[in-house]
């Protein structure tokens, strides 16, 4: 027994030696632990030192390779950051931006600003030893990414990429990746979580993967409250810590800096002001920030702009805030079908018909609410309403622009009508003609007719396959009695069925009733969007990269969201390449969508790039390509609003930091967007491209107060002769020139109020229904400047450096402010002539007849003054 004992405790310590040593000393070198990629400046690298030894950090640096830089020496930017000090065994040492979240820096052993800092999802990163900046060679000992490769906007997938999420290192990978130009998957060796999840930096430890499944509640506290629906919390949910309330709207602060008491009632804008004050204020009261409340998930968790869709708990009572806003009359309920739980959907239902009932807030008789918050959007936007509207009590649908037929305590909003139609409701309105829509929804073997324009005709099996699309959806109609063309309209009759999956009509009868009709505009779609409700109908995908192809012809691609398969049996898409535009039907074969080009010309290699002015002069959503020369770049929501433009005119690009400086020439390709009255481009990051750096930036034109409109958006310009009167909390500066009032934008107040100024240079911008010239930084600034050349002056000057010193500074300073109408020089010189006989006689006599005649002629001088 007692050998026994000794043997298993031997044995035992073995065993925990071995451990030790696994623990301590597995790796050869170190190893990149942690990479964080999340909103705003939250960036941080992680390495650990795994290898039992102390190491000298000297030796190595970390690269960043932007936008797809090569180690060829002058190939794009290599951006290095050289390591100093010592890494002790099984320790970390912690690379940050310097104004990353607070989380972030407490665990920072180095931070910064420069470029090395600032790496985007699609900016490999290379942890080397011995590097050489001039040669970009040294060993690598672990790296993240490709060199050499722009991957668009990230490496991965969506569920774990090197863009917007934190990735911590697999614990069993003890050895870097040192092949920094294979093909790159980060799910191989590494834990992805959400964006901004900082509860692992600083160490290297084993962690347990985040969960796929959204938890319904989660517990958070309160930072700040944004508007009456919206607020932020101090950790991320999903990756987002914006919380927009689920099934209720608030009115709209964002529209005005405040609202006038007598206008309330007869000013929408005002109207929306002050019940969207009104609804803050009361939540406010509700919940305040340090508060804990409870997170509930809605069933579609993140809406467009990637907030969390949730109601908010107040933790200590249980009250529910979202409910609270609509009962007292602050919010209407707003519905987007999913609606959630019927039983949900009915409690907010009751409640806003109970506030309308008692007349609370804005439903009140005296102070009524004159548009809801979704019909004020769209006025103030100049949107169309779009939205199909369904009445939950009766079971009928109505037009978008029908909303009103609705009340609001039975009100349903559809994205289409089709999904309308799939959820069992019907038109509310007598139609003109039949709608594929309703066709789509019928049962099988239904008879049906049709009417709508050929998008695509394909041969088959003896008949003709004709894909149909009208406003609403599409569908393959197989007839051999037709003769039709692409853009023609048809009506077709007959029976549905399915062929392997696909819905289609077997015509009974069909007929031309148009010639080259109306065309079918395809819809942009990004890949994740493919599916059985754009079955049939045209669509058009944007910066297609073909990854391969199988001996069917299929086509494995993928865009900024995903992959994808396309049909081309023609076979003139070429793998490796990246095309600008791809447009196709979606196909539905071998059980699986497909996007089908009709021919070559579906298929743009390259945008044509095009001048600002015609840019500006695209319809909305129009793709363009434009370029043009950085003149400012501001920092705000995550992005920077890069303002650029060409010889014809100017426009804001609104994207990730890509690596290039006010001055620089740069291209991109984007589509045009209307942001509360500011055109706009928001290009991913593999559309935008340095054309030349350096190549100055463009003067500013010199304008006056009444030239300011959208002809000069986007642009930099010059206001001489300015004076600044007033500013609001918004740090708005009221200021006039000569010929009448503007506003100066400036967040960092580069000007101040009761000041003049010689001239106010910035770029030409637009918000809160207002232009607004904004100063890019205080060389924009030019103070007035205050020249003494009175005869006090030039006495004092003379006895303390002597007469001719004295009249040389003069001089001097004449000639920087004086330019006159004729001989500048000559006028300038017989001033001083005559100023210097009057000093003389001045200094004799002491008499002020002398000091009247210096000052005359100074005066004289500035008369001739050009202005």
């Amino acid at each position: 027994m007692k050998k026994s004992f000794y043997f298993v405790l031997l044995t035992l310590i073995f065993m925990l030696l071995g451990m030790t040593h696994l623990s301590a000393d597995t790796h050869d070198d170190l190893i990149i632990s942690e990479y964080i990629e999340g909103s705003s400046y939250n960036k941080a690298i992680e390495l650990y030192n795994g290898t039992g030894e102390t190491i000298d950090l000297a030796d190595y640096s970390i690269v960043s390779f932007t936008n797809g830089a090569s180690q060829e020496p002058g190939d794009g930017y290599a951006n290095e950051l050289d390591l100093e000090g010592e890494l002790d065994p099984g320790e970390t040492s912690v690379m940050a931006h310097s104004d990353a979240d607070q989380a972030i820096l407490d665990h920072a052993d180095v931070s910064g600003n420069s470029f090395v800092y600032n790496f985007n999802g699609d900016d490999a990163i290379v942890l080397f030893k011995h590097y050489n900046p001039d040669t970009r060679q040294g060993d690598v000992i672990d790296s993240i990414g490709k060199v050499g490769e722009d991957p668009g906007n990230y490496w991965g997938d969506q569920d774990n990429k090197t863009q917007d999420m934190t990735l911590v290192r697999d614990f069993s990978v003890t050895t870097g990746d040192r092949d920094v130009n294979d093909d790159y998957d980060p799910s191989l060796e590494w834990i992805a979580f959400y964006k901004d999840t900082f509860d692992y930096i600083g160490s290297h430890d084993e962690v347990e993967p985040p969960s796929d499944d959204v938890e319904e509640e989660y517990y958070r506290t309160v930072d700040r409250i944004v508007d009456g629906d919206t607020i932020h919390v101090n950790e991320p949910i999903l990756g987002e810590t914006t919380i927009r309330f689920l099934n209720m709207d608030t009115p709209e602060t964002y529209h005005r800096d405040d609202y006038d008491e007598d206008l309330i009632t007869e000013d929408a804008n005002h109207s929306q002001k002050y019940h969207g004050e009104q609804a803050s204020s009361y939540l406010a009261s509700l919940i305040q920030p340090g508060d804990e409340v409870i997170i509930k998930v809605g069933e579609e968790p993140l809406d467009d702009y990637g907030r969390v869709l949730a109601e908010v708990i107040r933790e200590e009572d249980g009250l529910n805030t979202n409910l609270e806003l609509v009962r007292e009359g602050y919010a209407s309920t707003y519905f987007i079908w999913p609606i959630g739980p019927d039983e949900t959907y009915q409690t907010y239902q009751d409640a806003v018909s109970e506030a309308k009932d008692n007349q609370k807030g804005i439903w009140s008789e005296d102070t009524p609410l004159m548009e809801l918050p979704f019909v004020f959007r769209n006025r103030y936007d100049d949107d169309e309403f779009h939205r199909f509207v369904a009445n939950s009590e009766t079971g009928y649908y109505y037009q978008p622009d029908d909303w009103a037929e609705v009340p609001v305590e039975v009100r349903i909003f559809f994205e289409d009508e089709l999904t309308a139609l799939n959820e069992g409701y019907e038109p509310a309105f007598e139609r003109d003609e039949p709608v594929i829509a309703e066709v789509r929804t019928a049962e099988l073997g239904s008879n049906v007719l049709i009417e709508g324009t050929v998008t695509h005709i394909v041969e088959s099996g003896g008949l003709t396959n004709y894909y149909v699309q009208d406003h609403t959806a599409g569908i393959v109609v197989r007839t051999g009695d037709l003769d039709a063309s692409v853009g023609d309209e048809i009506q077709a009759a007959g029976v549905t069925e399915e062929y392997y999956g696909m819905l289609q009509i077997i015509a009974s009868s069909a007929e031309v009733l148009a010639e080259d009709s109306t065309p079918i505009e395809p819809t942009f779609i990004s890949s994740n969007e493919i599916g059985e409700d754009l079955e049939a109908q045209l669509v058009k995908l944007e910066d297609v990269e073909i990854l391969s192809v199988n001996q069917h012809d299929d086509y494995q691609a993928r865009d900024a969201d995903g992959e994808f398969v396309i049909d081309n049996d023609a076979g003139f898409l070429e793998v490796g390449e990246t095309y600008d535009e791809l447009i196709g039907i979606v196909d539905y074969n071998f059980d699986e969508f497909k996007v089908m080009p009709r021919s070559e010309d579906d298929v743009i290699d390259d945008l044509p790039i095009q001048s600002i002015q015609s840019a500006r002069e695209a319809s909305l959503d129009t793709r363009v390509h434009i370029e043009g020369i950085i003149t400012a770049a501001f920092y705000a929501g995550g992005k920077y609003n890069y303002y650029i433009q060409d010889d014809t005119a100017g426009i804001v690009v609104r994207a990730n930091d890509f690596g290039t400086e006010v001055g620089d020439k740069v291209s991109t390709m984007a589509r045009i967007e209307d942001y509360f009255g500011l055109l706009q481009l928001q290009p991913s990051d593999q559309n935008v491209e340095l054309v030349e750096e350096n190549v100055g930036v463009p003067e500013a034109q010199l304008i006056t107060s009444d030239d300011i409109g959208e002809s000069l958006e986007g642009q930099l310009v010059t206001i001489k002769n300015v004076t600044v009167e007033d500013v609001d909390g918004n740090h708005n500066y009221q200021a006039h020139d000569s010929e009448g009032s503007f506003v100066i934008d400036s967040d960092t107040d580069l000007v101040d109020t009761g000041q003049a100024y010689d001239a106010i240079t910035g770029v030409l911008t637009y918000n809160f229904d207002e232009y607004k010239i904004m100063p890019r930084d205080a060389d924009d600034i030019v103070e007035q400047t205050e020249f003494e050349f009175s005869s006090d002056y030039i006495v004092d000057l003379a006895d303390e450096l002597g007469n001719e010193e004295a009249l040389n500074i003069l001089e001097q300073e004449l000639t920087e402010v004086i330019q006159t109408n004729g001989n500048t020089e000559q006028h300038i010189r017989s001033a001083i002539h005559h100023i210097n006989k009057a000093l003389v006689k001045y200094q004799n006599s002491g008499k002020d007849v002398f000091l009247k005649k210096i000052d005359h002629e100074i005066n004289k001088l500035f008369k001739r003054q050009v202005s």
